[in-house]
């Protein structure tokens, strides 16, 4: 764990400014020489969100158990870094122990923040070259669904002009915020066809103008008192004892992390910089990275009642065009089954030869990876070489 700067080749310093830093966390796989195996870098949404979200209540190493005075870390089960190298990116800068001079060096819109992340990844990389040559994938969930196409399209890029090479194999998004404006005209079609809104609700939303999609989710909320981010829970695993955990010296100090204020789950500043950006499609851009052979992996939690729901993830899939897309579109889902237990965790819907895939995941919410720890499973076999490395659940 440590600081990798934000400038060099792919982001100059401008004259004058101070180094500012974006903080990594990498874990090796467990019980394996790190400098053979695949690593996954995983992002949050937000924008502006910690990704230690992921890291200690979703798929990450640990968990934070006990109380604020007496926190207890201990290994999750079944965690993503038992299969793989898995590392967290505290990006946008300004998002928890990330650093920056002043807030006015803080990232504008989302393709600024993506700058200076890509350049702080490839200095990550400089300090170890044992790790670039081996399989990179990048996964989040929800608002990664702009931040990991403009980073893979950096990545693809920069390949050919940089000196520092990446071996980017695979993108996964969940319950990703893609292509706005199509996924909000889903929402009262998924609020009704799950009994959150009556017939009359759903006519009366429907008859609200573009402009209005936006509070569409949030009425919807307000009318039905469901958590919409998973509408069988009544709420996710709680951040707060973990920012209190990070918040001690002596876990900073173990950390290599920056003596500072307690950190925040969301930047309010780094939001409100990406505002003029939030609603900006980004299929083109998935198009692109899939008409340049970068594999793509969706999946989406069936109690996810967001913006992001499946609905949603359907529609913008379905405007995805070429040979894979059209190989994944007339696909017939599959039963995906874990392999212990026989029991029925989702569908799954690939193109012929898996470039393209979507699953769609039971019991599970906005947070899918952490109601289903499974799907990694899913993911490192559909990334090359195609080991088996998990081998928990069949189709």
């Amino acid at each position: 764990a440590g600081y990798a700067s934000v400038y060099g080749d792919a982001n100059p310093r401008p004259a004058g400014a101070e180094d500012e830093e974006i903080f990594y966390w990498f874990v090796g796989r467990t019980g394996a020489d790190y400098k053979t195996q695949p690593t996954i870098l995983w992002t949050n949404g937000g924008p502006g969100s910690t990704s230690f979200w992921g890291f200690f209540t979703e798929n990450g190493p640990y968990v934070v158990e006990g109380t604020k005075d007496e926190p207890v870390l201990k290994p999750r089960p079944h965690a993503w870094n038992d299969f793989a190298n898995y590392m967290i990116l505290e990006h946008p800068l300004g998002v928890t122990f990330s650093y920056e001079s002043s807030e006015e060096h803080l990232p504008r819109n989302a393709a600024h923040g993506n700058r200076l992340t890509y350049q702080a990844l490839l200095n990550f990389l400089a300090k170890h070259p044992e790790i670039p040559l081996n399989p990179l994938i990048l996964a989040g969930e929800s608002y990664a669904g702009t931040y990991l196409p403009l980073l893979a399209r950096a990545i693809s890029d920069g390949n050919h002009i940089c000196s520092q090479y990446v071996n980017l194999q695979a993108m996964v998004l969940g319950d990703a915020w893609v292509n706005p404006y199509v996924q909000m005209a889903t929402d009262t079609q998924y609020a009704y066809s799950h009994g959150l809104i009556s017939a009359e609700q759903k006519a009366m939303f429907d008859a609200w103008p573009r402009e209005k999609l936006h509070l569409v989710a949030e009425a919807i909320q307000n009318i039905s008192g469901a958590y919409m981010a998973n509408i069988a829970h009544l709420g996710d695993p709680p951040i707060e004892p973990v920012m209190d955990y990070l918040s001690r010296d002596d876990v900073r100090r173990a950390i290599h992390a920056k003596h500072g204020p307690r950190p925040q789950s969301s930047s309010h500043a780094v939001s409100l910089r990406y505002a003029s950006t939030l609603y900006d499609s980004y299929q083109d851009l998935i198009q692109s990275l899939l008409d340049d052979d970068l594999r793509i992996m969706i999946f989406s939690g069936l109690n996810d009642a967001k913006d992001c729901n499946f609905l949603g993830t359907g529609e913008w899939l379905r405007l995805l065009t070429g040979d894979v897309a059209e190989s994944f579109h007339r696909a017939e889902p599959q039963r995906w089954m874990d392999a212990a237990t026989r029991g029925v965790l989702g569908y799954l819907q690939e193109s012929a030869l898996g470039q393209l895939s979507w699953t769609r995941v039971l019991n599970a919410g906005h947070l899918a990876v952490g109601d289903q720890p499974l799907l990694i499973d899913l993911i490192l076999n559909r990334t090359p070489p195609g080991r088996h490395l998990a081998p928990a659940t069949l189709l």
